[in-house]
């Protein structure tokens, strides 16, 4: 199953800016054969684009005539998807390529400062009563079984039907835990960590406004500059 995590930053500007402002500067931005982006501008109030890098790597590969090991240099091209929504981006990747973006996009969008949202998995636990999800997998850390043992364990509240009160009741031990978002016929699992950090077990072009919409609901709401 695909995954990948995402991150999210509040835009926060001198001087009003839109969405298609920031299209048309990124749309500027000095492309050539190693660095530049691919944008679709949505509507008024949505961007989604990649920022593409390529680089040469070498590779080694087994020639079956000569029947020995080769080298021969490749283009390898690393894709970071993010969208713009509003003032807020997301960034669907790892930590090393979000922060390669928001350097890149930094240097392009001055005056804007681009803020991280530290997702509060506190808070997005007094959300998820008003949300249609399933509680399953919860790993709770250094809690509490008796008088004098201490330890880590992992369960999975899926079929129990007091799963929110288990959470709420010890959320301060919470470590990381498996949520899933069910709508007609589809549903999004999602990993949230106390660090913050949120995994999506699927690719965002397979996401429909739905599940889109309830990320961010759940996502931005439940963070903190």
């Amino acid at each position: 199953m695909a995954s990948c995590s995402i991150f999210i930053y509040e835009l926060q500007s001198p001087n009003r800016i839109t969405v298609e402002d920031i299209h048309n500067r990124l749309k500027e931005y000095p492309e050539d054969a190693n660095a530049y982006f691919n944008l679709e501008l949505i509507s008024n109030v949505e961007l989604i684009g990649e920022y593409i890098t390529v680089q040469s790597v070498e590779e080694t590969y087994y020639n079956p005539e000569q029947r020995l090991f080769e080298t021969r240099i490749t283009p390898r091209a690393n894709i970071i998807s993010f969208t713009i929504i509003n003032n807020y981006l997301e960034i669907w990747s790892n930590k090393t390529n979000a922060n390669r973006l928001i350097f890149v996009l930094s240097s392009i969008l001055q005056p804007i400062s681009i803020n991280s949202i530290e997702v509060s998995l506190k808070e997005i636990i007094n959300k998820l009563h008003y949300q249609k999800v399933k509680i399953s997998k919860v790993c709770f850390e250094d809690f509490l079984f008796t008088e004098d043992i201490v330890g880590n364990f992992t369960v999975d509240l899926s079929s129990y039907g007091e799963a929110f009160s288990v959470i709420q009741k010890y959320r301060d031990k919470i470590a990381n835990m498996t949520i899933i978002f069910s709508y007609e016929n589809a549903m999004l699992k999602l990993r949230l960590t106390s660090k913050g950090r949120i995994t999506i077990y699927k690719a965002r072009n397979t996401l429909d406004d739905e599940a889109l919409l309830f990320l961010h609901n759940l996502l931005i709401a439940g963070g903190t500059n």
